[in-house]
């Protein structure tokens, strides 16, 4: 080998090791960096190299949260700290350019201020898809949100805390939308019912602590996840054949009477959930099962549920036990149990022996029960009788916790 060929390998060896390999990356690499990287930490980037400068202007998503505060954290109380925050915000969207697919803007102590219509405002003409706001609440203030919002026809994803969505006459829905979270939101009670018709795509949804509602009247033919926690009188499920994750709850210290409750709605709603496989329960829906002075029984199948949750079943209540081992023996395919007990010490009766004088009522068989969690539990006469039963009626059993 000659000098010279000697020096041009040496010579393409150092500009190899020299050679400024994160310019070269392609531009959708990059993005995903950037969009892993909080917004402090992404805009630092412009002083890599001349490909990265200001490359992150360009991001289709824009997050403000806890993390984007850093040291900060917890000092947006103050009215200079607020402004401050105000003013970063507003300099961060004038420099955005192209589209904001995804908008987060999730801070501690985030409170209701103009500014947020404004920056609605703005998202409303970047082709916005993701909008997640979350005021504080211990804001007392709800956020009513401006008309803007309403014009943002592609959202896909939607979640809220703290507001007030009421929407204009002429809106006709979220055409696109997959998702869809509330909490502590104000809307109109009879909404729901046209917005489900309106949002054919929809496959989750979660009402936390919202209005009281009468009757929660579900027709979502692609809903697939439902997690509801409020005040309601009945649940009825028009269409929802593919509700494969369903939680249930009754606010703590809101029950309404039970003269306003409608049982006979939730004593069939299972025979509309055919692909139900999650079902998580409090004693409220239990209750509502057991229809007062009638033998009528759940009756449907539940043949893919294969997990159950029952919380704060209480063994004082004979009707209680009775519908929580209707569910039970009602899932064959069961894999795991999961039962907060509410504690009572004094318990007088002994359920399973008035179940055990119905006919054929404890005759069922769990195949395909492999673990069972008994939370708060005592010890009590029919606890006992219950983990009992559970175990001569569960072959497959590998696991229980108490």
């Amino acid at each position: 080998m000659t000098e010279d060929s000697n020096y041009c390998c040496s010579n393409k060896f150092v500009r190899s090791l020299t050679s400024d390999r994160i310019s070269n990356l392609p531009s959708n690499v990059i993005e995903n960096i950037l969009m892993c990287l909080p917004i402090r930490d992404a805009a630092r980037t412009s002083i890599l190299s001349k490909t990265w400068w200001h490359k992150w202007v360009d991001v289709p998503q824009v997050v403000f949260d806890d993390t984007f505060l850093g040291n900060s954290q917890g000092l947006i109380q103050g009215s200079t700290s607020t402004e401050l925050l105000m003013k970063t915000v507003y300099e961060v969207l004038l420099l955005h350019f192209g589209p904001i697919h995804k908008f987060i803007l999730s801070i501690s102590g985030l409170k209701s201020c103009p500014e947020i219509d404004r920056w609605i405002l703005f998202l409303s003409k970047k082709d916005i898809r993701d909008f997640n706001l979350q005021i504080s609440s211990e804001d007392h203030r709800r956020h009513k949100l401006p008309s803007y919002l309403f014009s943002c026809l592609k959202l896909r994803y939607l979640k809220l805390r703290s507001c007030i969505f009421k929407p204009p006459p002429s809106f006709k829905g979220f055409s696109k939308l997959i998702s869809l979270e509330f909490r502590e939101v104000h809307f109109d009670a009879d909404f729901l019912k046209d917005f489900f018709t309106n949002c054919p795509l929809l496959e989750k949804l979660v009402l936390d602590r919202c209005v009281e509602i009468s009757c929660l009247e579900i027709n979502a033919p692609n809903l697939k996840l439902l997690h509801y926690n409020g005040v309601y009188e009945c649940i009825y499920f028009k269409n929802a054949p593919r509700l494969a994750e369903l939680s249930v709850y009754q606010t703590p210290g809101a029950e309404l009477d039970n003269e306003t409750r409608n049982h006979s709605s939730l004593i069939e709603v299972f025979s509309s959930l055919p692909a139900l496989e999650y079902l998580s329960v409090d004693y409220y829906f239990l209750e509502d099962l057991a229809v007062p002075d009638s033998s009528v029984m759940l009756q449907a199948s539940l043949t893919n549920l294969k997990f159950l949750e029952i919380n704060d079943l209480c063994y004082a209540e004979v009707e209680e036990v009775s519908c929580a081992l209707c569910l039970i023996r009602s899932s064959p395919n069961l894999q795991k149990l999961l039962i907060t007990v509410f504690c009572s010490r004094n318990v007088s009766t002994n359920p399973f022996l008035q179940l055990s004088e119905r006919d054929g009522f404890l005759d069922f068989s769990l195949n395909q029960l492999q673990e069972v969690k008994l939370q708060r539990f005592i010890g009590t006469l029919p606890e006992m009788e219950f983990v009992r039963l559970l175990l001569a009626k569960s072959s497959a059993l590998k696991v229980m916790h108490i």
